[in-house]
């Protein structure tokens, strides 16, 4: 593999008619709107050799730090893969080292290279089933039952509508509500509005989906998500505003959106990290995770 230069860049919207590289696994890192959208978060590089898309994290903490694992919709010859990479870690004058992979990736990866792997809870992806999401059964989700009938009783004039061409510029207006409502907003909670603004822009060319649910013609709550694999799909946004956050809509909005048609295919919904968040850990539990999918970080041992 030496003398083979990969061509490396950021990661732009034209990556999603390269492919879609991903046929398996739930990891909210495999999504190509992730890869977009995080990337100038994690510093993000990108390759596309041969049909395989390789990922270069520049994070300054070590579970993202390195290379993400080659993605492909096609079998790929992994050792091959391997070598590309460490002869570009060469030119970097970097160690070979991997973030941000799956139990699966983790497995594959060992039978070619020898990594000292690491992981931290924080990482972890939390994955629901769709189904059960769409129906909140059991008792576990009685308060979510709750909550939804809470939000239905008291605003009888609810409807959802699947975003589109028709109301993307509700979906703004309701985000950049919920950026108001913020009063002094952080950079991050900045970044993530300028973030949803630019997914809408290119709504149909990132292949995103989701729906808005209003009271009477305002919209109150929405949500964002797209395709990991042809079995799970990830939520990127969800956000509620007012007095209608308080009163269930968040609950509802999650509900609503695992229930409709453009979700109906997937058997899982990834609703990603809790980031290490006590208030976010908590909310994601309320759920009734299916799984925490763990993700793995390391350096390849010489």
């Amino acid at each position: 593999m030496r003398g083979i230069l990969m061509e490396w860049q950021t990661p732009e919207i034209n990556l999603f008619k390269s492919g879609s590289f991903n046929k398996v696994g739930m990891g909210s890192d495999s999504s190509l709107a992730n890869i977009l959208l995080l990337a100038d978060k994690y510093d993000t590089e990108i390759a596309v050799e041969d049909g395989v898309l390789y990922r270069y994290y520049h994070g300054k903490s070590e579970n993202r730090r390195g290379y993400g694992f080659p993605l492909s919709d096609k079998p790929i010859d992994l050792k091959a893969c391997i070598a590309l990479l460490s002869e570009d870690a060469r030119r970097r004058n970097v160690p070979l080292e991997f973030c941000l992979c799956d139990e699966n990736q983790k497995e594959q990866l060992d039978k070619v290279v020898k990594v000292s792997w690491n992981s931290t809870v924080d990482d972890n992806d939390y994955i629901y089933s769709r189904e059960r999401l769409a129906t909140l059964s059991g008792r576990k989700l009685q308060k979510k039952r709750n909550h939804v009938n809470h939000f239905k009783s008291t605003y009888p004039d609810w409807h959802y509508e699947q975003i589109g061409m028709h109301n993307k510029c509700a979906a703004l207006e309701m985000a950049t509500k919920w950026l108001e409502e913020r009063g002094e907003p952080s950079v991050a909670e900045i970044l993530e509005y300028e973030s949803i603004g630019f997914t809408l822009l290119n709504f149909y060319d990132m292949n995103v989906f989701g729906g808005i649910l209003y009271v009477g013609e305002q919209p109150v709550a929405m949500t964002i998500a797209s395709e990991i694999s042809p079995s799970c799909v990830d939520v990127h946004y969800e956000k509620a505003i007012g007095d209608y956050a308080h009163h269930g809509a968040f609950a509802a909005v999650n509900q609503c959106f695992a229930s409709s048609e453009a979700v109906s295919k997937y058997e899982f919904v990834n609703r990603e990290e809790d980031m290490g968040i006590e208030g976010l850990r908590r909310a994601k539990e309320t759920y009734d995770p299916l799984c925490k999918l763990q993700k793995f970080y390391g350096k390849a041992v010489i």
